[in-house]
């Protein structure tokens, strides 16, 4: 009866309403209201209306002695069902004996004695078959269980046969404990509303209500609604990480579901990539967060912005692609003289031994930070690994070469001091010696002649002044 109050608040309404008349019997739904709140077992508010009435004082002392199950604690259903019955067949025995001034007040009184004509009378009072047959079961079987409701709305419904929606199909279904028809038919309803059968399918399959048996479909029902409901939500802008989430929910297709949703989801900007990546890494999905950071790699670079591509292959964990970028970088450094927006190459840690390419960068990006806080010996050692590891790619190695000319004493004075040598001769010579290995397999251009010839002459001086300040 409490869901009866709270989805038809109508009979409390109509009463604020009836109240509001100086002379409230004259109001045209002053019987309406008291069947009403009949209906809905308000005795109380009920009570107060039928005081004011020629027989208010006959029906109110029924309405006083009717047994409520709620105030009959401390008592067995037997006790409650003999004292119901005894007081019913009070009612039954005065509605024929006594003379009510009112024939208003006779059909409260077949009311109380449950006469199912009375009720048809008033059925558009009882809105809908639902809550009329509440209303019948609340005079006539109060203590009604669950299991035998479906016989007695079949008979309700037949009352309005002409309003009858797909609606109350489902509701039949429901009471009859029919959870797959339920369902069944609520797809075919609430096409547009997948939220719902999604949730009352997960609820009735936490209930042990739902047989988990594999349809056509290759899932349970409960999985079929819940793909549906999360294919919706994954194309909506707002809610795309929730859909995420009920398709991890499928054990059976939500993985294959995601595979093809996934790469669907538009990536419109770097936030709500690094958030699609990140929900796949939550759940597992490496393969498919992969493929985010390889669109989005390719779409940097695409823009030329190497740096933000060379982050996104790295969280794809692409060698190759790792290497491609790194070398391009490289390339533009050659050609423009200067890094940019290189700064996430310190916090990459064991990351830059993914590639060797990408070693060398992060490497030679450090031989700079070197050169401009002044800590000269140190980078001569890098500088010279760097060409001795041969991780960079072999038309870089002129770049490195040119890159020691500010590190070694082309002055061509013999008297230099040691403090101004910053590689010893073992170095030079191995400068000399990449020099020599790169004319010998051709990697130079015609261009290149006046560097060599350049370098060639700062390396033999700083050979000849090591060699004067190393100790023999």
């Amino acid at each position: 009866m409490e869901l009866m109050k709270w989805h038809f608040p109508q009979p409390v309404e109509m009463l604020d309403d009836v109240l509001s008349f100086e002379e409230p019997m004259e109001h045209p739904k002053f019987w309406d209201c008291i069947v009403a709140l009949l209906f809905q077992g308000q005795i109380e508010e009920a009570k107060s209306m039928i005081k004011i009435t020629p027989d208010g004082n006959e029906l109110n002392t029924f309405l006083e002695k009717m047994p409520l199950l709620q105030n009959f604690g401390g008592h067995s259903l037997s006790e409650f069902k003999i004292s119901w019955s005894m007081w019913q067949e009070n009612c039954k025995q005065n509605l024929e004996s006594v003379n009510f001034v009112l024939d208003q007040s006779v059909d409260v009184m077949e009311i109380l004695c449950g006469k199912l004509e009375t009720f048809q009378k008033y059925k558009e009072v009882g809105q809908t078959w639902y809550s009329l047959m509440t209303s019948y079961l609340l005079y006539t079987m109060p203590t009604v269980t669950v299991a035998t409701l479906h016989h007695h709305a079949k008979d309700m419904m037949g009352l309005y046969k002409d309003f009858l929606t797909p609606l109350d199909e489902i509701l039949l279904s429901a009471m009859e404990f029919d959870a797959h028809t339920v369902l069944t038919q609520c797809i075919a309803q609430f096409k547009n509303n997948w939220w719902l059968v999604a949730h009352l399918a997960d609820v009735l399959h936490h209930a042990k209500q739902l047989d988990s048996t594999e349809l056509q479909y290759g899932c349970s029902l409960r999985e079929y609604v819940l793909l549906q409901y999360a294919s919706e939500l994954v194309f909506c802008d707002e809610f795309w990480s929730i859909g995420i989430d009920y398709f991890m929910e499928c054990k059976k297709l939500g993985k294959s579901y995601l595979d093809t949703a996934v790469p669907r989801i538009p990536l419109e900007n770097q936030n709500k990539a690094l958030r699609v990546w990140s929900a796949c890494e939550k759940h597992g999905l490496t393969d498919i967060g992969s493929n985010v950071c390889r669109v989005m790699s390719s779409n940097a670079k695409q823009q030329n912005k190497l740096g933000l591509a060379l982050i996104w292959s790295l969280r794809a964990k692409d060698l190759v692609n790792v290497t491609n970028i790194s070398e391009k970088i490289l390339d533009n450094y050659i050609e423009t003289g200067g890094f940019s927006n290189l700064d996430f190459l310190d916090q990459l840690g064991s990351n830059k031994l993914l590639s060797n390419r990408l070693m060398f960068l992060g490497k030679y990006r450090e031989f700079h930070s070197m050169i401009k806080s002044q800590q000269h010996k140190k980078a001569a050692d890098l500088l010279v690994s760097l060409v001795e590891s041969n991780l960079g790619p072999p038309s870089f190695q002129i770049t490195l070469l040119l890159d020691s000319l500010p590190l070694i004493d082309d002055s061509g004075d013999p008297s230099s001091t040691s403090d101004q040598v910053f590689m010893n001769s073992y170095q030079t010579q191995t400068l000399l010696k990449a020099l020599e290995d790169m004319q010998i397999k051709s990697l130079l251009k015609e261009s290149d002649a006046q560097k060599v010839e350049t370098i060639r002459l700062a390396l033999v001086t700083n050979l000849a002044s090591s060699f004067l300040n190393e100790p023999w």
